[in-house]
């Protein structure tokens, strides 16, 4: 069995590596989340999770949080190795953990696909 947890390694924290994957990494999107991405020169692939305050209310927020973090621990060995992704949900969009675990995976590997 696969090593399932989500150490604080695999995370992004400072907002500065928020910033510049945002501004200068590609991305890709669908009804459900948006993926922005940029190679980070690492043997790994890490995660940063942004949920802006129009999405809802703190439950809410920290819903989408768990839910993402949940969709990329169990499926991080489909992740593309070597970049580091940011992700957020669309504008309207439901909370849904069938929705995110599908959409996390191809939309990770279209965007580095489009950073490469």
């Amino acid at each position: 069995m696969s090593d399932q947890r989500f150490p604080k390694s695999l995370r992004i924290k400072s907002s500065e590596a928020f910033g510049r994957i945002i501004q200068t990494g590609a991305y890709a999107t669908d009804d459900t989340l948006v993926v922005n991405v940029l190679p980070n020169d690492l043997p790994y692939s890490r995660l940063g999770i942004t949920i802006p305050k129009r999405t809802g209310n703190a439950v809410l927020r920290n819903r989408w949080k768990r839910l993402i973090r949940e969709a990329f621990r169990t499926q991080k060995d489909q992740f593309p190795s070597g970049f580091d992704f940011v992700v957020r949900p669309r504008r309207g969009a439901v909370a849904d953990f069938k929705s995110i675990q599908s959409a996390i995976v191809k939309l990770a590997q279209r965007a580095a696909k489009r950073c490469s």
